[in-house]
């Protein structure tokens, strides 16, 4: 609580502690009497019940209205208590709430009367004069017989609604007004006692804090509104960022994965992704995910070879309080954190062997041991695994166990090398430099074809990772330039032979094969993959080219 909301409890309740003081006082005057003898007649004695009862009945009425106004934090429903309240409090016969708005200008709230029917604003004239001058000076105003008041005695609505007793009291929090209660009545009641007005007075204070609790209720509520929206809106943009649509891949190997894909991501099976770093074995993790049953859930992802054993435990499993040094609170895993969604495991073959153990367990039986508990917790995950590493000869040299290979590769997807599936570069670099065009606000930039003719030829060693940052680092030396030439692309210009490295070692038939390749995906890229133009660019038939087409298994988009 800030210091600002306890001055206002403080006064708050001083002000209900002034009202219950007369309880206190009507009870002592009571004791007195009795003690000296002063009750000459019944009249008096009468008389002075009748004080206390009333003083009490206020009291009473405080505490049921302050009751009232911890029963909910709704807006609305605070204002219509707290005007019901007020003329109980006040015995008028109607009234209405203002609040300030941000501009410090008040605003018409609510209007009720003593049957706690809605009224219509049109119906209280006379008071804003009132309300006006209560808010300016942030004094209460009580009028027992508004009659005796020259500045409203003569006025029409006065007049015409027969006025004879008002009310009208600040909220006010801290030194700033942010309302004012107005209530009245067409009758003339009992005068106001001091103990109605500390009685009225306590239960603003009151009123003014529910007011601040239900306006920051509300804020919450629409900010929680707000981020369950965002969130929402997140995971449908991610869902669409990693449908099949949203990954590059044209070649024959990568059309073969999508459909691999679609048949598994319905299912709740352990996947096994195999490929060179940089392949892209999360994006394919990702999409499973995103077009599975779980995609509501959680995505929890962790690079099982970036952290020491002892950490990489805690990190998967949990661990509990006072487990080992450092562990000062109970703490959940990621298993934990992922159920009903899906954990995936990057580079699992990093994995010591102690911990394979414990990952075997949590596959076949779905539980798992915080370090340091005795107790196994079932957890309800899906399971994808990573990793650039040969698992099969890793088996064979002792280096992973075999029972958690077999459970993991329950369906294998390896991802092939950017070398091997050349038709996806041009794709791939288009994609990229309009992804980073647009990040670095340049537009109309195009890859010269010397430029493609590098990207087609180089071996990728870091793939598509590689490829990416390769046409970043371009757009970025190319300056104003509305062309990225092979000079912006130096790092790959010295790996590229006439080739390309991955081919050095094949026959001279094979060498021309594969040149002979790759100039026709180049030209089909500059030509936007139209067979006839790419065609009369090599000087030869359209029949010709779609039969070399065919021969090289290059995939049309």
């Amino acid at each position: 609580m800030s210091s600002k909301d306890t001055r206002e409890n403080d006064r708050s309740g001083r002000k209900a502690a002034r009202a219950a003081d007369f309880f206190d006082e009507a009870r002592g005057d009571l004791e007195e009497i009795g003690r000296s003898g002063a009750v000459k007649s019944g009249e008096n004695l009468a008389r002075t019940l009748a004080q206390m009862e009333h003083k009490v009945s206020k009291l009473e009425t405080l505490s049921d209205a302050t009751k009232a106004l911890s029963s909910t934090l709704d807006l609305d429903e605070v204002l219509e208590k707290i005007v019901d309240s007020t003329i109980h409090l006040a015995d008028t016969d109607r009234g209405f709430l203002m609040l300030a708005a941000e501009s410090g200008a008040l605003e018409f709230r609510i209007a009720r009367d003593r049957e706690k029917r809605s009224l219509a604003e049109d119906d209280f004239t006379v008071s804003r004069s009132i309300v006006n001058d209560v808010a300016r000076s942030a004094e209460p105003l009580f009028i027992s017989n508004i009659l005796d008041y020259e500045r409203f005695k003569d006025q029409k609505s006065v007049i015409d609604l027969n006025l004879q007793r008002a009310v009208c009291v600040p909220l006010t929090i801290g030194d700033s007004v942010i309302g004012v209660i107005y209530t009245d009545a067409n009758r003339v009641s009992s005068v106001f006692a001091p103990e109605d007005m500390s009685v009225i007075g306590a239960f603003a204070s009151q009123a003014a804090i529910a007011i601040e609790n239900a306006k920051l209720h509300g804020k919450l509520v629409v900010s929680r509104e707000s981020l369950a929206q965002e969130n929402l809106q997140l995971r449908e943009e991610l869902s669409g960022r990693y449908q099949f649509s949203g990954i590059i891949g044209h070649s024959k190997t990568m059309q073969e994965i999508f459909i691999t894909i679609q048949k598994v991501a319905p299912l709740t099976t352990t996947v096994l992704i195999q490929g060179e770093t940089g392949t892209g074995k999360e994006l394919i993790a990702r999409a499973i995910h995103f077009n599975g049953p779980r995609k509501n859930g959680q995505l929890v992802a962790i690079n099982c070879g970036a952290m020491p054993p002892n950490l990489l435990e805690s990190e998967l499993f949990g661990h509990k309080k006072g487990a080992f040094t450092g562990a000062t609170s109970d703490k959940a895993g990621l298993f934990e954190a992922a159920s009903g969604g899906t954990i995936f495991l990057d580079e699992v073959g990093e994995m010591p062997a102690e911990l394979q153990v414990k990952l075997l367990r949590a596959l076949q039986e779905g539980e798992i041991r915080r370090v340091g508990e005795n107790a196994d917790r079932k957890v309800n995950v899906r399971v994808i695994a990573a990793t650039n590493r040969d698992l099969k000869e890793d088996v064979a040299k002792g280096l992973f166990r075999s029972d958690l290979y077999y459970r993991l590769n329950v369906v294998p997807i390896t991802i092939p090398p950017l070398r091997d599936r050349r038709d996806d570069i041009m794709p791939l670099a288009e994609h990229f430099l309009k992804k980073y065009a647009a990040k670095m606000g340049k537009s109309g930039v195009s890859i010269s074809s010397d430029a493609m003719k590098l990207l087609l030829l180089s071996a990728w060693p870091g793939n598509v990772r590689e490829l990416e940052n390769t046409i970043e680092r371009g757009l970025a030396l190319c300056g104003d330039s509305k062309v990225l030439k092979a000079p912006h692309f130096p790092q790959i210009g010295e790996g590229v032979s006439a080739l390309g490295n991955v081919e050095s070692g094949l026959s001279l038939k094979e060498r021309l094969k594969t040149l002979e390749r790759q100039i026709i995906i180049e030209t089909l890229g500059r030509t936007g993959w139209r067979v006839s133009k790419a065609a009369e660019l090599l000087d030869v038939s359209r029949q010709h080219l779609h039969n070399k087409i065919r021969e090289y298994n290059i995939t049309l988009p």
